[in-house]
């Protein structure tokens, strides 16, 4: 059976669904299916024959006042290792200027427009990806990173951390039996707007884009670009050029970095630019498998306006899906 129960999330409704394993073609582990920790993460079922999963790990809205506030961490200088337990600095732990700083600004209406996305793209291509959304605030927990960062040693939080990424692995280990998939990870920025840009982050540092040297080896896609490469399609060009997510993006009217208008992070002022964070090194081709994973931060006016804006990037990355990763 399927139990479902309705809860408000940033935005929008939607309906919690707590799957059973005859149901539904991804099975979740059994952290997943507890009462307890699922309610704090959203999963919305793709179809069986998908090669797409979407994440949404900052738009989470609930604070539970059991779970502490994540704070900034002791750093030790020998091992260059933080430690985020609460009580670092009772055990000797010392706090650094510039060190294991935490961030706990959500991502405004990222699921709600990665929701969109997901409609979008299953209108086009006849398939609808995966979504999983994690509510906890990220005051609370922060699922794109390891998960000492992320819970900081809370037993709830680490539940609901291993939650959501359970449900990811279940996910792709499904879509791997299959063949080539891609995960999108979405995201939104505050902290400079004035480059006022879409940025598509594989993994690949902005000095190496602003340098004009990078190679597959250090990117999320590495599993995409040793295949386009049997068809001629270059890196660079895959990457930020007439064959890449980018150009689809920018066609639709969003400045977009990388892309043929905007190849490197300096193109912008003061261009700034976010490569992809735990999330899609994780998850993403980096150290093998058939799975890309491609991170996407948004401006703060498209989230805002996400039913005008949500189907134009969605239409754009149904276009690559279609492209890069079709299904029979």
């Amino acid at each position: 059976a399927v139990v479902s129960t309705q809860s408000t999330g940033s935005s929008f409704s939607v309906m919690r669904v707590a799957v059973l394993v005859l149901l539904l073609p991804i099975a979740i582990d059994s952290c997943a299916s507890r009462d307890n920790y699922f309610k704090y993460v959203d999963y919305y079922p793709g179809d069986p024959d998908t090669n797409v999963i979407l994440s949404a790990p900052h738009d989470g809205w609930i604070k539970l006042d059991t779970i502490p506030d994540r704070i900034k961490g002791c750093y030790d200088e020998v091992t260059e290792v933080c430690d985020f337990r609460h009580d670092c600095e009772t055990n000797g732990g010392v706090k650094i200027d510039g060190e294991c700083n935490v961030v706990t600004n959500s991502d405004a209406n990222s699921s709600v427009l990665a929701k969109q996305m997901q409609e979008t793209i299953a209108e086009i291509t006849g398939k609808r990806p995966h979504l999983v959304v994690s509510r906890l605030h990220r005051s609370k927990l922060d699922p794109n990173r390891f998960v000492e960062e992320a819970a900081q040693h809370d037993a709830t939080a680490k539940h609901a951390y291993h939650t959501f990424h359970g449900i990811i692995k279940r996910v792709h280990n499904a879509l791997s039996a299959r063949g080539p998939a891609v995960h999108f990870d979405i995201h939104g920025y505050l902290t400079h707007a004035a480059d006022n840009w879409t940025e598509i982050g594989y993994n690949i540092k902005p000095s190496r884009l602003n340098a004009d040297n990078f190679t597959a080896e250090e990117s999320s896609v590495r599993s995409l670009a040793g295949r386009v490469e049997l068809q001629g399609v270059s890196l660079d060009s895959l990457i930020r050029g007439e064959d890449s997510l980018g150009k689809l993006v920018q066609e639709e009217n969003f400045r977009t970095v990388p892309s043929p208008q905007y190849p490197r992070p300096s193109s912008g002022d003061p261009g700034k630019y976010f490569r992809g964070g735990f999330i899609t090194r994780q998850w993403g081709s980096l150290n093998g498998g058939v799975i890309d994973a491609v991170q996407i931060e948004f401006p703060m006016w498209v989230r805002d306006n996400v039913p005008l804006y949500g189907p134009k990037l969605g239409r754009a990355m149904a276009t690559w899906i279609q492209r890069y990763y079709p299904t029979a």
